[in-house]
């Protein structure tokens, strides 16, 4: 392992403010601020140290973290962290499945953790910070990486500390929905082994290349290379029919556009780049003509599951044409906001790169307008569900089964689409865009944030919304604007969200005794912390990732649990 010779994320602040236009059918203009620090540092509420409170709240769970969450277990202790860690005690959680596993490590679910210790140490200036992260991601890399290139990390599969094994639902199973890591940082560590990671992710879980038809599953010991020189179908018609237990999900879609994104960045992989274009490109194909409305999934079984809870009342539905349920939320709520985070990734790599991520700057603003034109209804201030051609679905009618009616029924605006908004308004300026936003906050009980200059303004500053990423979407809001009053309604979230922290550090969701040590709560309250400041250029950029662990519980769980 070695430290990281500069700071990662430095070199993609590094560069001056440009405009750069690009042609659509409406003639957008994308203003894109890069390294531009106008997050100027202002008191929250009076106070003489802007983020200071803040800054303090996480370097106490850090902390908390460094000396309590590590390996504890046998006579060589590695630098991995454990999962949680009980809020109280600071013990980590007993799983019990087929045997009891001691300290349950996903490195996955880690990367906030990662994010919030390589920030700490850009804003304090402590190396102990940056050198916990590089020696758990240098351990991971180098021990629990499988022949074919994967972690044992995700959705099944993860480390037991005590026995050193993979262990899971299915202990050779590969999962990934919604995961973004923070594979910059790991290329700083280990490239080669990064790499290997990145290429095997889309080698594994890509099962028919020339239709990009895909699985969130893949195997960790079958052997893969990815086929960048495979043929591909460019003028497939999608959604398309598929064989076996392929599941083209939405959610699966981030994490291969994150992988091959930084593949491309970081290696100059041209063909990395030309298939990530592709697999994003699917989903602008799978759009319906005369909506613009696009389902959950590119591909489809003859045994459909919303045809067995919807198919007597909508005779042609199939999950991959509808927009309900979580294809829903991933398709709009989260696909957007990664592909444009993907698109910075891009633009500041520029050449061919930023052609690439201009492109998917242009279709994500396109898919949040038609979602909002379609799928909003302002009366009640929800997204309604409805077949792609556009017709509502008759959701209260539902069959039950795998769904049941209220899986289709009108889903609220949630923090990761209001944060798709900002970021989209901040990258076009557009006025449409600012409408939905100001329709959306106010849903939301943030208030009304008025006109992009500031007038006709009443954000509520007595809110009980603690909603981490909504302080995101008020960064963007303020990064687009300049507008201090929303850094101060910023501030008035993450003081609801610090009466979740315990003594110790830790930050237990109501309800619970154990706390996660990839906690998001203190990785946006790092950056609402240096954006006081005026430091937001020293952070690893801000990023949806989406983490989960399934798997069985093999004996009583307390109600806390």
């Amino acid at each position: 392992m070695r430290m990281p010779n500069v700071n990662c994320h430095a070199k993609e602040n590094a560069m001056k403010s440009r405009l750069l236009s690009i042609s659509t059918a409406g003639k957008l203009s994308i203003l894109l601020l890069f390294g531009m620090s106008i997050l100027s540092a202002i008191p929250c509420r009076g106070r003489t140290s802007a983020g200071g409170r803040y800054l303090k709240a996480v370097r106490d769970f850090a902390d908390t973290v460094i000396d309590k969450g590590r390996d504890t277990y046998g006579d060589e202790r590695t630098p991995l962290f454990v999962d949680g860690l009980h809020a109280a005690s600071l013990k980590p959680p007993i799983w019990k499945k087929d045997g009891e596993w001691g300290g349950v490590s996903n490195c996955a679910r880690q990367q906030p953790l990662i994010r919030i210790l390589d920030g700490l140490t850009s804003l304090t200036n402590d190396s102990r910070y940056r050198r916990a992260a590089t020696d758990a991601t240098g351990y991971t890399l180098k021990h629990l990486q499988s022949r074919n290139g994967l972690l044992y990390w995700g959705g099944h599969v993860a480390w037991d500390i005590k026995t050193e094994r993979a262990v899971g639902q299915y202990a050779s199973v590969h999962e990934m929905k919604g995961h973004q890591p923070y594979y910059r940082f790991m290329w700083e560590v280990d490239p080669d082994s990064t790499r290997k990671l990145m290429g095997a992710i889309w080698a594994t879980h890509i099962l028919d290349w020339s239709r990009l038809d895909y699985n969130r599953h893949a195997n960790t010991e079958k052997p893969a290379e990815p086929k960048w020189n495979h043929e591909f179908a460019e003028g497939l018609e999608v959604p398309f029919p598929t064989e076996g237990s392929n599941l083209s999900f939405a959610n699966v879609t981030p994490p291969l556009m994150h992988s091959g994104t930084m593949l491309a960045s970081l290696d100059k992989n041209r063909d990395a780049l030309k298939w990530t274009r592709r697999l994003v490109y699917r989903w602008q194909q799978g759009k319906h003509p005369q909506t613009g409305l696009c389902g959950g999934q590119l591909s489809y079984r003859k045994n459909d599951r919303a045809k067995d809870a919807l198919g007597h009342v909508h005779p042609s539905i199939n999950e991959a044409r509808i927009v309900a349920s979580y294809h829903q939320t991933s398709r709009y709520h989260t696909i957007p906001l990664a592909q444009m985070q993907a698109a910075e990734t891009l633009l500041e790599a520029g050449g061919e790169y930023a052609n690439v991520g201009r492109e998917f700057i242009e279709w994500a603003i396109e898919d949040l307008k038609i979602y909002a034109r379609r799928s909003f209804d302002p009366d009640s201030g929800k997204f309604i569900a409805l077949m792609i051609d556009g017709t509502p679905l008759k959701w209260r009618e539902a069959k039950t089964g795998y769904y049941i009616p209220e899986s289709f029924a009108p889903r609220s605006p949630d923090g990761h689409l209001l944060w798709g908004y900002a970021t989209a308004y901040r990258l076009s300026k557009d006025k449409d865009l600012w409408k939905t936003i100001r329709q959306l906050t106010k849903v939301m009980g943030i208030g009304d944030i008025g006109l992009p200059a500031g007038r006709d303004q009443a954000l509520k500053l007595d809110t009980d919304n603690a909603d981490w990423r909504v302080l995101y979407a008020l960064l963007e809001l303020h990064r687009a604007t300049g507008d201090r009053s929303i850094l101060t309604k910023a501030c008035s979230i993450a003081d609801n969200l610090l009466k979740l922290q315990t003594p110790t550090g830790l930050f237990p969701r109501p309800g619970r005794e154990y706390a996660r040590t990839g906690d998001e709560i203190p990785l946006a309250l790092l950056h609402l912390a240096a954006a006081l400041d005026g430091k937001s250029d020293r952070m690893p950029p801000p990023v949806f990732d989406s983490r989960f662990f399934h798997c069985e519980f093999h004996g009583q769980l307390a109600e806390h649990q």
